[in-house]
C-alpha cells in the first residue's frame, strides 16, 4: 500500500510519502495551502505522481489526548480533500511530531529560512513513520477509513 501524509496547517500542509514495502517515510513538499479546490488539485496531482492508495492525515490533539477545534477544523477539511482525490483517509496523532522534525532539522546543522521551509514536510515524514511503524509486518497497513490512530 502505498501512502501519502498530509500535515494540515493553517498556511501550508506538509507532504510525505511511504509504502509498506519499504516502510521507510521521506519527505515530498511543502504546499501553500490556497482555496480548498487548488489544495485538492494538488493533492491530486501528488497521488498521481506517488501513485497513492491511502492518505494519512496528522490529527492535532491536545497534549491530554482530547480533541480541540484545531483537530476538528483538520478532519473536517482532510475528508473533504480525501473524498476529492477518491482515497480512504486514517487520521494519526500528531502530536510533538513539529519538535520531533524541528529536532532532526536542528541536527543536520541546517539554520534558516530555507530549513524551516521544510519542517512541515519533515513532520509530516514523522507522522507516516510513526504509523508506518505501528503496522503489522504482515506488509499490508489499515485499509479501513476514519482511522484514528494512538
Amino acid at each position: 500500500m502505498k501512502y501519502l501524509c498530509l500535515d494540515i496547517g493553517d498556511k501550508r500542509i506538509g507532504v510525505a510519502c511511504g509504502d509498506t514495502e519499504v516502510r521507510i517515510a521521506t519527505p515530498v513538499t511543502v504546499l501553500p495551502r490556497g482555496s480548498l479546490a487548488q489544495d485538492a488539485r494538488a493533492l491530486a496531482h501528488l497521488v498521481r505522481a506517488y501513485e497513492a492508495t491511502h492518505l494519512i492525515v496528522g490529527l492535532p490533539r491536545n497534549m491530554d489526548g482530547t480533541q480541540g477545534e484545531q483537530a476538528e477544523a483538520v478532519q473536517a477539511y482532510a475528508r473533504t480533500l480525501a473524498q476529492a482525490v477518491g482515497l480512504p483517509l486514517t487520521f494519526w496523532d500528531e502530536r510533538l511530531s513539529t519538535v520531533e522534525a524541528t529536532r532532526r532539522v536542528q541536527g543536520t546543522g541546517a539554520r534558516g529560512k530555507k530549513s524551516r521551509r521544510h519542517l512541515d514536510a519533515i513532520a509530516a515524514a514523522v507522522i507516516l513513520q510513526d504509523f508506518l511503524d505501528s503496522q503489522p509486518d504482515s506488509g499490508e497497513g489499515d485499509s479501513g477509513t476514519e482511522t484514528v490512530g494512538q
